[in-house]
């Protein structure tokens, strides 16, 4: 009871935008849907890609930092920047992006991997390619759907490693083909409604 009540007394003090809509973040592009407003544009960041350890998501950091005043212990976990490891196109390298969006006219989200098209009555937010890290390297990430244009930060091809993004490939066997084709790149769907 005392927990209900806690939930219910935190959630009237919430800003009115927060009872309806849904946020989202929008891998690989700076700029939310038409649909959609763009909380923060930011970058894509990460644990190092050959760590075992610290983070397996992928973060959206705001582009306005504020530094703390703690004391940093002898030791932390590591954040990096992240980049795109495509070397088939002119992307290769380049530090990723993202964009935190708001659509206030729906309420939930979902991404849907292995297609560029959401189910009828679902509307697309953004068509995107499949990414994930390494599966050669230590650390472990999560997919992500990363706008099909891979836009990255301006001026930043150098090779500077830190969180990387790969395509990924559907192989068959327990994954079933068809409908899959094997070693093709996989597409995805940001869907709302």
């Amino acid at each position: 009871m005392t927990l209900v009540l806690s939930i219910l007394v935190c959630a009237s003090l919430l800003p009115a935008w927060t009872a309806a809509g849904t946020v989202y973040t929008r891998w690989g592009s700076k700029m939310c849907s038409s649909s959609g407003a763009t909380v923060y544009s930011g970058y894509v960041a990460g644990s190092w890609y050959t760590h075992t350890g610290s983070g397996a998501n992928y973060l959206c950091l705001t582009p306005n930092p504020v530094a703390s005043n703690v004391t940093k212990p002898y030791y932390v976990a590591s954040l990096y920047g992240a980049e795109y490891e495509v070397t088939t196109r002119a992307e290769n390298d380049q530090d990723a992006v993202c964009a935190v969006c708001f659509v206030k006219t729906r309420s939930v989200n979902i991404m849907i991997p292995g297609t560029n098209k959401c189910p009828t009555g679902w509307s697309s937010e953004y068509t995107g390619l499949l990414m994930s890290g390494y599966d050669g390297h230590a650390g472990s990430t999560e997919f992500i759907c990363v706008d099909s244009k891979l836009e990255g930060r301006n001026s930043s091809s150098a090779n500077n490693n830190g969180r990387l993004l790969y395509l990924v490939a559907g192989y068959c066997g327990s994954l079933p083909c068809p409908p899959y084709l094997n070693n093709y790149i996989l597409q995805c769907v940001f869907c709302s409604k």
